[in-house]
């Protein structure tokens, strides 16, 4: 596919942009830093009740935005600090991050802290702050599992049911005909009823292809979602045809390991990084088909060559544990929304191989088409390498949004390991590392 071509105007927009971006934060660096060692001194300027209020006044700002600014900068965030000095990240990923670690729970230890920080940081260089607040959510989903069960669990609810909510979850569902003949419905389900009516909605809401002369499909998202609960409705009828996610039939990523279901582990973690307690594990598992997650070793074929041109279901799951979902750097798009992409194209002479194929959504998979960046992998780790208009030196990058903090003893064990360093990517890769990767999967 011919790369596009960059104007020397573009080339030129981009880099002023770049450099004034980084000097704006470099600049809010050197602001927090002042207000950190005025801070120090422990005085109060004459006629104003705090620093917070001597801000107010001398920059316009809200009482909020300035209680904000020196919360930020009388932080222990060294990283962060660090990392807005050289103009890496932006006052909005601060902002993030400080609000993150400052609701950390009482007994997270500092090495902990600094763990967490360093897992934002590493984030917010490549993400922008919406993706960042995401993951910071996930974050504290993590540090609660280890205390309470979260509040949607189904060990209570609303009706003010007790401990045997567990064995009979509260669920809703009210519905009527109205006069027109149509028939209207609501309710409110547990959430492990609710992921499961997720994971069949999403693949049969799909837009259509577009039609021969190129109009796309015209439905909105909500007509889509009601034509895809019609399908349910008819699929249910005839139990052997159910709904397919990517390629396969519906499927729970479930990152721990056998040996830590069968220990003392407290919490398993969803593809979507839904925190999951173990004890529902279980239950879920008592009718539902495990497979092994070091994937290919009960015979699943996970290398076919160019014997297929589609990635069978085997490969999918393999390539939702080792991705996690889309691979772009800073998307954190779930495997459910994703599609298997080929580094090499098939029509190429590039093989359906594992070291042959990323996860990417929708939106970066048609950017990738679309556009300079492109993907390479070497040893199982994927990298997309940006064009020559976001970054001159095209440095190889890798997406970080997915990964989990490393475990301490204070905080859940997750399977997905911290991510490796980045490769010296390879554009071709020829050949297929073997996976090493552990989970479970059901069905």
């Amino acid at each position: 596919m011919p790369r596009p071509i960059e104007s020397p105007a573009a080339l030129k927009l981009a880099e002023l942009l770049r450099d004034t971006q980084r000097q704006l934060n470099t600049v809010y660096a050197r602001q927090l830093a002042g207000i950190r060692e005025f801070e120090a001194t422990g005085e109060i300027i004459e006629g104003y009740s705090s620093t917070a209020a001597f801000l107010c006044a001398v920059l316009h700002l809200t009482r909020r935005d300035a209680r904000t600014r020196v919360a930020q900068a009388t932080a222990a965030l060294p990283l962060t600090g660090k990392a807005l000095a050289v103009g890496e990240i932006t006052a909005q990923h601060v902002a993030v991050i400080a609000e993150c670690l400052a609701d950390a729970p009482d007994w997270l230890t500092s090495e902990d802290c600094a763990v967490a920080e360093e897992t934002l940081v590493t984030l917010a260089v490549q993400a922008d702050p919406a993706v960042l607040r995401r993951a910071a959510a996930r974050l504290r989903g993590y540090w609660d599992s280890d205390g309470t069960a979260p509040s949607g669990d189904d060990t209570g609810s609303g009706s003010g049911q007790g401990s045997g909510e567990a064995a009979r979850p509260w669920r809703e569902f009210r519905c009527h005909w109205t006069r027109t003949g149509r028939f209207r419905f609501t309710g409110e389900v547990d959430g492990e009823t609710g992921a499961l009516v997720e994971q069949l909605l999403v693949p049969l809401a799909a837009p259509d292809p577009a039609d021969a002369t190129g109009v796309p499909d015209p439905r909105t998202p909500a007509e889509r979602d009601g034509d895809a609960f019609a399908a349910i409705a008819d699929l249910a009828a005839s139990a052997p045809d159910l709904p397919t996610k990517a390629g396969e039939r519906a499927v729970a990523t479930v990152t721990v390991s056998l040996e830590q279901l069968q220990g003392a582990a407290r919490a398993a973690f969803l593809e979507d990084g839904t925190v999951l307690p173990v004890s529902r594990l279980r239950r879920m598992l008592c009718d539902a088909k495990v497979y092994p997650a070091v994937l290919g070793g009960e015979g699943q074929l996970l290398d076919l060559g160019r014997s297929a041109r589609t990635a069978t279901a085997a490969q999918r799951r393999a390539l939702a544990v080792r991705d996690l979902g889309c691979t772009f750097p800073g998307c954190d798009r779930g495997p459910k929304w994703t599609n298997p992409h080929h580094v090499v194209h098939w029509a190429d002479g590039g093989p359906t191989d594992l070291e042959n194929q990323a996860l990417c959504c929708e939106r970066h998979h048609r950017l990738l088409h679309h556009s300079g960046w492109r993907i390479a992998i070497r040893d199982s780790v994927v990298c997309w390498i940006p064009p020559a208009l976001l970054d001159p030196d095209q440095k190889p990058l890798r997406n970080t949004a997915h990964y989990r903090p490393p475990a301490t003893g204070s905080v859940p064990v997750p399977v997905a390991a911290s991510p490796p360093a980045p490769p010296e990517v390879a554009q071709a890769p020829g050949s297929t590392a073997e996976s090493g990767m552990t989970g479970a999967a059901l069905r």
